[in-house]
């Protein structure tokens, strides 16, 4: 074969023989290569192994978020109760008294500000994940067909 990828007249069928089982030999190669690079990156505790920073900043997310998420169920729940009630229309009533124009207007605290913080962060980067999937998927099919 010539650089552009067609055969040389001037070959006989040993040459050409010769070419394809080298061409045949280094895709045999190449396949060879790509699958054990598949097995390796689907391979969990190779990766554990491999990437421990990574592991253990994932870990820290997952537990930051489910933090948040008992929090807020914790703080749901409190709010339900009928002292809490009591004490935030007592609150609402003074606010009412005090100030009308802002009756409207709750300010989130500091550990809500945090969590839609948070969970708007990670609703981004779980969209963007299953997009790129979509779109790879997509892809793959595209090139199959």
């Amino acid at each position: 074969m010539n650089g552009q990828g067609s055969i040389r007249p001037e070959n006989g069928p040993h040459e050409l023989e010769g070419e394809i089982s080298e061409i045949r030999g280094r895709l045999d190669h190449s396949l060879a290569e790509l699958d054990r690079r598949r097995h390796e990156a689907t391979d969990i505790k190779l990766q554990i192994r491999r990437h421990p920073g990574a592991v253990a900043a994932a870990g820290g997310v997952v537990l930051l978020l489910l933090g948040g998420v008992a929090y807020a169920i914790w703080a749901a729940h409190r709010r339900e109760q009928p002292m809490n009630k009591v004490k935030r229309l007592r609150l609402a009533v003074s606010r009412m008294i005090d100030e009308p124009q802002k009756v409207a207007k709750a300010e989130p605290t500091v550990p809500e500000k945090i969590l839609a913080a948070a969970s708007t962060v990670a609703a981004t980067m779980i969209t963007r994940k299953l997009i790129e999937r979509a779109m790879n998927t997509a892809g793959q099919k595209q090139r199959a067909i």
